[in-house]
């Protein structure tokens, strides 16, 4: 492992090439060209770029927008297993533990589906093989018919005995909620532990992971009190992440206001409500929106228990990705722009399912735009 303060020559590599490889990603225009495209064209108009060889490659097995999709996942795992293999030291360790996250979604899309009996193709559609659970695992997984046959072939995966707490009430009314909190609970702290060891190159990723833990916490927050006419306190401790900026005291608070003026004071303090402004001022194109109205927009869903406003949610996504390029610049090698990188890869591929899927139902340029991530 490479000392604080010194920049090995494999570390500039390897942050140089995950710099060009940031340059050789969609721009908009591109986007904007697909758009104007039938799904015919967008296939051949994938196929002839380099990054896209698996549209040729399974030209003869799909075809239409299951071609699109297949052919774009496959990519985006391809994409990720190229990352480690180029990323070295800690970086190669830090960048395996981000992508982790990759693991717990498509662990619990099986668990779910095989509860509810979803066709299988269909869950194997929404897997991306890009953590330590290869693809051969995965099939492994989808050809059972029970949840507890799932988690038995799930012993050897290190998060594990957080799915044994769960056996036996696996499929039961809130129970994948729960273990889906405890997943994402290990994941970050995890990850925040392993910047704060002194690794080479990964300290500088604190900021940011906080950042992004302040973001899925309030999400958590709004999701969890449009699903209850009662506030039940003790759910906050159970699903909010500990580490971001915002304390889970604060996030309990807010979560038990009862009056506008109570949510609103107690809002305000929170690190998410410049993001949220800039969002809306984005979106909205409207310079003047300050935090005080970003306040008083969430009070009226949140009074309301309405879930958040997906465009809304799109445009903070947006930020966040911006953040994550601001940092990767300012901290050129460590292992934010190998991350800067992945996540804009994992939109990239997002966009062109929204592309694809959006056109097979026969929706509006417009409308399939509200979904795309730049």
């Amino acid at each position: 492992m490479a000392l604080r303060g010194m920049i090995s020559p494999s570390y500039i590599y390897a942050c140089t090439r995950f710099r060009v490889r940031r340059t050789k990603l969609l721009p908009r225009d591109a986007y904007r060209r697909i758009m104007q495209m039938g799904i015919p064209e967008i296939v051949t108009h994938l196929g002839r770029q380099e990054e896209y060889q698996e549209i040729m490659d399974l030209a003869g097995d799909f075809s239409g927008a299951r071609l699109i999709e297949e052919a774009v996942n496959r990519n985006l795992a391809r994409s990720f297993r190229g990352a480690m293999a180029i990323a070295p030291g800690s970086l190669h360790t830090l960048t395996g533990e981000y992508l982790a996250r990759w693991d717990i979604a498509n662990v619990m899309a099986i668990l779910r589906g095989t509860v509810h009996h979803i066709p299988r193709q269909q869950i194997r559609d929404l897997l991306i093989p890009a953590g330590e659970l290869d693809r051969a695992l995965l099939d492994h997984l989808l050809s059972f018919t029970t949840c507890g046959e799932a988690l038995d072939a799930l012993q050897g995966w290190r998060l594990y005995p957080i799915l044994a707490e769960h056996y036996r009430v696996c499929g039961e009314e809130g129970a994948f909620a729960r273990i889906e909190d405890e997943l994402y609970q290990r994941y970050y702290a995890g990850l925040l532990g392993l910047a704060r060891s002194g690794c080479s190159g990964c300290q500088e990723l604190i900021p940011y992971l906080r950042f992004e833990i302040d973001i899925t916490n309030m999400k958590n927050l709004l999701r969890l009190h449009c699903a209850r006419e009662a506030c039940d306190i003790t759910l906050v401790d159970q699903t909010m992440i500990p580490g971001g900026n915002m304390s889970i005291d604060l996030l309990r608070r807010l979560y038990g206001a009862g009056t506008e003026a109570e949510f609103t004071s107690i809002f305000l303090q929170t690190t998410i409500v410049p993001v949220l402004a800039r969002a809306v001022r984005e979106l909205r194109q409207d310079p003047n929106f300050s935090s005080t109205d970003a306040a008083e927009l969430v009070w009226r869903r949140w009074h309301q228990h309405l879930r958040p406003v997906h465009e809304i949610e799109m445009a903070i996504t947006r930020i966040r990705l911006q953040q994550m390029d601001a940092l990767s610049r300012r901290y050129p090698f460590s292992v934010l722009p190998v991350l800067a990188y992945l996540e804009r890869k994992r939109y990239e591929v997002a966009n062109l399912r929204a592309i694809a899927r959006g056109k097979a139902f026969g929706l509006p340029a417009d409308r399939i735009w509200q979904y795309i991530v730049l």
